[in-house]
């Protein structure tokens, strides 16, 4: 019998198996396998009346929209998605009109789920991209025009009986992230279901999650973190925890009264608490697994963790969007970069293989930096529409497919892999991937001046918080910064806006004549001093 590799297949099981345990807690709210899965499957019965769906004879499998936040209907309507067969692809609600417009356009979707915040948005212009069939939950602010948009109210959806999930191929598409481009076009990064199952099949047993677990949920579904999050949850039956996004400060009082035993985030969030002095010893007991990922681990945060939490293995996972969420670990004890001052991101997962290439494509020797490249059955398709990219991304070297992640890596004498930054100008503002190319695009068209350069900017714990941007005007003519600013939050998200706007007579160009972001940096470190 063929392997079904649908990711709801965990929900389905554990419906069956252990209906009366809790699967999602939000806002003192928890829903217990059986009812998420009779959920998630009223969705599904809903999505297969499409058009266009793929047992309506189309070849393509159909991909559906998640509009909406981390909440408990966000994780039904992915879950939902999944159940019917198809791709699905979120989108932030908080995105701007003009960034969720793009995403519309490049997905050809069949359907949209939408949470109530994402609702408030299906109006105007949004409404107007809209597939035929959009599921909300909430209330909407117009209706669709000359009824082109079949909009269903999630609450009127008729009960629906928990029956397998549709059949996937490893080969089909799982979901589709989208990550910040150079052109200022986000470009999506496609997930088979076998990549995707292949990881949550052995992250759980390499960690040691356990029905009995009670997980923290940190992330927006778009960042692919929370694949880890949600789905390694439920594929042992364990019980996911969603830290709203306004009792982020209060992180360690969540964790404490909901006596989380394992806690997932990136090291961000930790060094935040741990400024706001809410780290203090054995403040949280419960904790048995700590992952950290999406950025560098100071040692320092790790160090300040450990004592904070006694009982708790650290893990520090690194992993592009490009090989599923995350292929090399660092477990205890945990070895320090050398001058670095962070954690070294450790050894391959199974299934994956990292190297280091020089320019050439040739493996370094250990101990010398170069390109981190990672293969494996956890490698991307590529990029949705994208050939061009993905034959520059994903290359073949002695017969073998490598993702070329542009971070400059080593691999000491004992094997382990430390990342010491980026090759390109790609950083990670709070955990999310960033083109500064992108941002110098969105710059441009804010400003309206050609010569504009970004820097992430204050590095805390050797990771950014934000970016400032700079604007060339010479003669010394002013910019309306604030107008800049508003252009900006129209059209990308919040965590990619700049904080600060500096307009300068004379732009510092290298001998290429490119902008020298190392001389910006150097004025921002200059004037901190």
């Amino acid at each position: 019998m063929e392997q079904n590799f649908n990711l709801a297949l965990s929900i389905y099981r554990h419906a069956l198996e252990t209906p009366n345990n809790t699967a999602v807690v939000c806002s003192g709210y928890a829903v217990t396998y059986a009812v998420f899965a009779e959920r998630a499957a009223r969705l599904a019965e809903c999505l297969k009346t499409a058009n266009g769906w793929r047992g309506n004879g189309g070849s393509q499998l159909p991909r559906v929209g998640i509009l909406a936040s981390r909440n408990i209907d966000a994780c039904v309507a992915m879950v939902g998605a999944c159940w019917a067969g198809a791709t699905y692809v979120p989108l932030g609600p908080k995105f701007p009109e003009e960034r969720i417009l793009t995403l519309l356009s490049l997905c050809n979707f069949t359907a949209l789920i939408a949470d109530e915040e994402g609702a408030k948005l299906l109006k105007g212009r949004v409404l107007d991209a809209c597939p035929g069939l959009v599921i909300y939950s909430g209330k909407l602010l117009e209706g669709p025009t000359a009824g082109r948009v079949n909009l269903v109210a999630a609450e009127t959806l008729p009960p629906a009986a928990i029956a397998e999930p549709a059949s996937m191929a490893a080969q089909d598409n799982a979901y589709i992230i989208f990550t910040s481009g150079t052109t200022g076009i986000p470009k999506g990064v496609v997930i088979s279901a076998g990549a995707a199952r292949h990881y949550l099949a052995s992250i759980g047993d390499w960690l040691g999650l356990r029905a009995s677990d009670r997980v923290l949920e940190t992330c927006e579904l778009t960042f692919d973190f929370s694949v880890h999050n949600l789905f390694a949850t439920w594929e042992v039956g364990a019980s996911l925890h969603i830290l709203p996004a306004p009792q982020v400060m209060n992180a360690v009082k969540f964790a404490r009264t909901s006596r989380l035993t394992v806690w997932n985030s990136v090291p961000s969030l930790a060094g935040m608490l741990r400024q706001l002095k809410a780290l203090s010893p054995a403040c949280l007991p419960d904790l048995r697994i700590t992952v950290f990922g999406g950025e560098q681990l100071p040692s320092s945060t790790a160090s300040a963790w450990k004592s904070a939490a006694p009982a708790s293995a650290i893990f520090n996972l690194y992993g592009p969007t490009e090989a599923t969420v995350f292929c090399l670990a660092q477990a205890e004890p945990l070895a320090v970069t050398a001058g670095r001052d962070v954690i070294s991101i450790g050894r391959p997962l199974a299934g994956s293989e990292a190297a280091i290439f020089d320019e050439l494509g040739a493996v370094v020797v250990d101990g010398t930096a170069g390109e981190l490249a990672i293969a494996g059955v956890q490698l991307a398709d590529g990029y949705l529409d994208a050939p061009g990219l993905t034959a520059e991304r994903f290359v073949t070297l002695n017969g073998k497919r490598w993702y070329l992640t542009g971070d400059l890596a080593l691999r000491d004498i004992l094997g382990d892999f430390h990342c010491l930054g980026r090759i390109d100008n790609q950083v990670k503002i709070m955990g999310y991937r960033v083109e500064l190319e992108e941002i110098d695009a969105h710059l441009r068209r804010a400003t309206e001046i050609d010569l504009v350069g970004s820097v992430p900017w204050p590095i805390v714990d050797g990771s950014a918080r934000s970016l400032v941007g700079f604007v060339g005007v010479p003669g010394g003519q002013a910019i309306d910064v604030d107008r800049v600013i508003a252009r900006l939050k129209a059209n990308i998200p919040a965590y990619m806006v700049p904080n600060r706007i500096v307009a300068l007579e004379s732009m510092p160009v290298n001998a290429s004549g490119k902008v020298d972001r190392r001389a910006l940096r150097e004025m921002l470190e200059k004037d901190a001093v």
